[in-house]
């Protein structure tokens, strides 16, 4: 029996890497799963293959940083799916790179839009339900960056700051209720934006920072988006025994990838 037999998963950035392996990941436990990004063709292919293995799912594009958007989806799901038990807020941008007063504003802008904001607007538009029906979990995925200072990175590790520390907050609004928030550091992962960072340009990223990151590559040191995806169906399972509104980061915590496997495979 799965872990979220009968339950519903929204996915946002859904489409390629860390979402569409947790849209997999959840829909393998059971959970009927609302995949969601800007790219229609890349979420169609996610919820097909959902479908192909038995599971149930729906492919909706959906920009984030959009309230009425967002508003307009959750109902889209409901209808579909049913009440949703679990939010994953996935979907985030990198860009822009380069020196804070060298990036573009509108471009910083978008940033926090999608990478903070988004996550806000979704958790607006599922937590009075889940309030209302006394149960939910939602896992933000978050970065190590927002700890850390990186040339180069300001917008998003201003914004994956931002979203911790909201994490963080949301718990405390939460005291009293059975629902779960927390904050997941994947750690440095074979995406899309990690072969971003290993072709930066010198004014994007300093050659040190670019040449850490393909160091980290030839080293074997990048995980496989699998193992954000194990750690992201934990975070939502029965099986999570962190505190509310806790922070994992699976890259200075490594010891939490063997716990996460061993609590899975239970």
């Amino acid at each position: 029996m799965g872990l979220f037999n009968g339950q519903v998963a929204w996915v946002t950035g859904a489409g390629r890497g860390i979402g569409r392996a947790a849209a997999l990941a959840l829909a393998d436990q059971g959970a009927a799963v609302a995949v969601v990004s800007r790219t229609q063709n890349e979420i169609d292919r996610v919820a097909a293959e959902i479908i192909s293995r038995g599971g149930r799912s729906i492919a909706t594009i959906l920009d984030v940083s959009n309230w009425a958007m967002v508003e307009w989806a959750a109902t889209q799901i409901e209808q579909a799916l049913g009440p949703i038990d679990i939010l994953i807020n996935n979907a985030g941008v990198l860009d822009p790179l380069g020196k804070l007063w060298e990036t573009d504003p509108e471009e910083f802008g978008r940033s926090i839009d999608i990478n903070l904001s988004g996550a806000y607007y979704c958790m607006r538009a599922v937590l009075p339900g889940m309030v209302q029906r006394g149960r939910g979990v939602i896992v933000n995925i978050s970065s190590g960056a927002a700890t850390s200072t990186s040339p180069g990175w300001s917008a998003y590790a201003a914004s994956k700051a931002g979203l911790d520390h909201l994490t963080r907050c949301l718990a405390v609004d939460l005291k009293g209720t059975p629902i779960r928030t927390y904050a997941l550091h994947p750690g440095l992962i074979e995406t899309k934006m990690q072969a971003a960072l290993r072709s930066a340009t010198d004014d994007q990223l300093p050659p040190a920072w670019r040449q850490f990151f393909l160091d980290q590559q030839q080293a074997g040191k990048i995980f496989s988006t699998d193992v954000p995806a194990r750690a992201i169906a934990w975070l939502a399972s029965p099986r999570c025994d962190l505190d509310n509104g806790a922070t994992i980061d699976l890259r200075m915590q490594p010891e939490y990838i063997e716990k996460i496997d061993r609590a899975l495979s239970a």
